[in-house]
């Protein structure tokens, strides 16, 4: 073998040894080791990477500024870090994290903003206004000329027409709809709407369709019974369905679902819909089970028999309490499912489902506890009179959160 192959061979072995070190070193480094050469050895860290709504947050790790949202920070000691995460003009994210050797941690904070933006959805006052079952329409009696039965359909469609209120059935002699209370189907298509008197004894039972305008309806009363009967058959079906995804410690640690009295949003365990308080026969109960699974049914809130409000987190088999609340009114699901809306007495906060960062989004009066997020989670819906007249119909207005 010539001098020159022997260098030849020598230099490949030389490279392939450098690309192999490289390789190792450049995986070890990826995977949060970092050599500290003071003591001679490898340290092992994790990585924190930190996301929020709205991006470009600034970042505190044990009160120290350390970056901005929407970044990774690498080479973290394990251990438990306070986590802080600002912006100018929105609310405070904190929480003690860990920080584990070789894994990343994912923080995804949710921020509102101190001053929302309040816009009025309706003018005219809307009365007892309910929203559907699947969160997608809020109907309500109006007052006036054009008064009426309307639907508000709750979606972010380019088509402004599609958004919004569509009257169903005007006002008559005999049929005032400010007067109504309403108790929606299983399919969220169909409504009754029980008209009651001045004396707020019930006239009559009318079967709507919410899908149509300039509809004939027709009274129920003598049907109503069996037509509540049969859609609560329904929802008990589904809840059974769904509860099976419950584990048997949850099913048996939760309270006996009761009846209550009316309730704007059937997404709150207070959502129990009563028209003839002393007639069970015309009561429909929308959770059965006193489960209240949600949007992506991964989590469970509920009560349990010391009425303390729990949240089952089914995928990752962990279970939180949340904190009393002062004055509290009712509890309902955020659109992303990981956190809730918290309505108290003049006061509405949104919290994370293990019970942290309670961060208040409106403060003031508001009618009924009427209280529910928008499904696209931009914006609050609530039922206020805000600078109105004493005696006029509250209005819907919408508490922008981005």
């Amino acid at each position: 073998m010539s001098l020159l192959a022997k260098h030849r061979t020598l230099f490949s072995l030389i490279v392939i040894v450098t690309i192999l070190v490289a390789s190792t070193a450049a995986i070890f480094w990826a995977r949060g080791f970092k050599p500290d050469f003071k003591r001679g050895r490898i340290e092992r860290t994790g990585l924190l990477v930190v996301a929020s709504v709205p991006t470009g947050a600034q970042v505190y790790l044990d009160d120290r500024l350390t970056s901005a949202t929407d970044t990774n920070i690498a080479f973290l000691e394990p251990k438990v870090y306070k986590l802080k995460i600002q912006k100018d003009g929105y609310t405070t994210w904190e929480k003690d994290i860990r920080i584990n050797a070789d894994l990343a941690t994912e923080i995804k904070a949710l921020l509102f903003p101190l001053a929302p933006e309040i816009k009025p959805l309706t003018t005219t006052g809307a009365a007892n206004p309910n929203l559907s079952p699947d969160s997608t329409k809020i109907v309500y009696g109006s007052p006036g000329e054009r008064g009426g039965l309307y639907m508000m359909p709750l979606s972010d469609s380019p088509l402004a027409f599609r958004q919004n209120p569509r009257l169903l059935v005007k006002n008559q002699v005999s049929f005032d709809f400010t007067k109504a209370k309403f108790i929606w189907g299983p399919d969220s298509k169909q409504l009754i709407a029980s008209i009651e008197n001045d004396k707020g004894i019930v006239t009559a039972n009318l079967l709507i369709d919410t899908e149509k305008v300039d509809q004939d309806i027709r009274d129920v009363t003598g049907a109503l019974s069996a037509t509540l009967s049969s859609w609560q058959e329904e929802l008990n079906a589904t809840a059974q369905t769904q509860a099976i995804l419950a584990p048997d410690s949850v099913k048996e640690a939760t309270a006996t679902a009761s009846l209550a009295s009316p309730s704007p949003s059937p997404l709150s365990p207070r959502n129990l819909t009563t028209q003839q308080p002393n007639n069970p026969a015309t009561q429909i109960n929308y959770f059965p089970t006193g489960l209240i699974f949600s949007p992506d049914e991964e989590k469970i809130i509920y009560q349990n028999k010391e009425q303390k409000y729990k949240v089952y987190d089914l995928k990752l088999k962990e279970e939180y309490e949340l904190p009393t609340f002062a004055d509290f009114v009712d509890i309902s699901w955020f659109p992303d499912s990981n956190h809730l809306v918290i309505a108290q007495k003049d006061l509405i906060s949104i919290i994370e489902v293990d019970g942290n960062n309670k961060m208040t989004v409106f403060s003031g009066k508001y009618e009924n506890g009427f209280v529910f997020a928008h499904p696209s989670a931009t914006r609050l819906i609530i039922l206020t009179t805000l600078t109105q007249t004493e005696g006029t119909l509250p209005n819907l207005y919408a508490v922008n959160l981005r």
